[in-house]
């Protein structure tokens, strides 16, 4: 049982981090190309800055984080660590193959 609650609360923080920064970037698309998030992606990519873009929304998750290591919530911060280190790969990857 306590180990079903311990893979319970990993996998809330790794949605969490999932989810915050594809709504930071939702919300930056919204404010500068009115909700066209494709369109912005391409516009971003063209100028070659689409991966700092990305980069700063996989940042706030240090919010969550930094809240969840305060309240001595390790394994929902685990998850949203994983989640950061992959998204941070998947930027690095994105930068210099693509």
């Amino acid at each position: 049982m306590g180990f079903m609650i311990n893979i319970s609360l990993f996998i809330k923080g790794a949605v969490l981090g999932l989810i915050l920064p594809a709504l930071a970037f939702l919300v930056y698309s919204n404010i500068v190309m009115e909700g066209d998030m494709l369109a912005l992606y391409y516009q971003l990519k063209a100028m070659d800055v689409h991966t700092h873009v990305l980069s700063l929304c996989t940042f706030i998750n240090l919010i969550p984080f930094l809240i969840f290591m305060r309240a001595n919530r390790e394994k929902s911060a685990k998850g949203i660590l994983m989640v950061t280190i992959f998204l941070a790969l998947f930027v690095m990857i994105n930068k210099f193959l693509f």
